[in-house]
């Protein structure tokens, strides 16, 4: 596991109606502040990654679909430096995956349909000076072969 990477496993309240299942809550441990909620859409087929925050942790949640989230850990002063973490996330494996800042991370949809990812950053996004840092898949200081040649940014 990537050092400072949290997982929490989503528990689902089932009943005759349907069901609910918390995402996040002020009231526990990985809570830290809330900046903005935000879903990203990804199509099948398609990357959306690398980037990083230098500031900005990330909570993720796949709410819809199916999705690979991978993490690559850059940050050279890291017991995990170099390792990359796989997490599948989606609507039978529901997880809300924390990712502190300088850890580069993306994600693909899997599946014949779009995927949706849920995320609740800390930080509240400044379209002026954004605290976004763009890496092409195919970026060779990333030791992942998997997206090297696929449609993304």
């Amino acid at each position: 596991m990537i050092e400072g990477v949290e997982i929490k496993k989503l528990e689902i309240h089932e009943d005759e109606r349907g069901s609910l299942f918390e995402i996040l809550r002020s009231d526990e441990p990985m809570f830290m502040k809330f900046g903005q909620v935000y879903i990203s859409k990804c199509k099948p087929g398609w990357v959306k990654g690398w980037h990083y925050h230098k500031k900005q942790w990330d909570h993720f949640c796949v709410i819809k679909g199916r999705a690979l989230v991978v993490l690559f850990d850059s940050r050279r002063d890291s017991k995990t430096f170099g390792e990359i973490g796989e997490y599948e996330i989606g609507e039978n494996n529901l997880m809300v995956l924390k990712v502190p800042p300088l850890v580069v991370h993306g994600f693909e949809c899997l599946g014949e349909e779009n995927c949706w990812l849920l995320n609740v950053p800390d930080q509240v996004y400044n379209r002026e000076l954004p605290d976004e840092y763009r890496i092409p898949l195919n970026d060779p200081s990333i030791p992942y072969a998997r997206w090297k040649a696929r449609k993304g940014w």
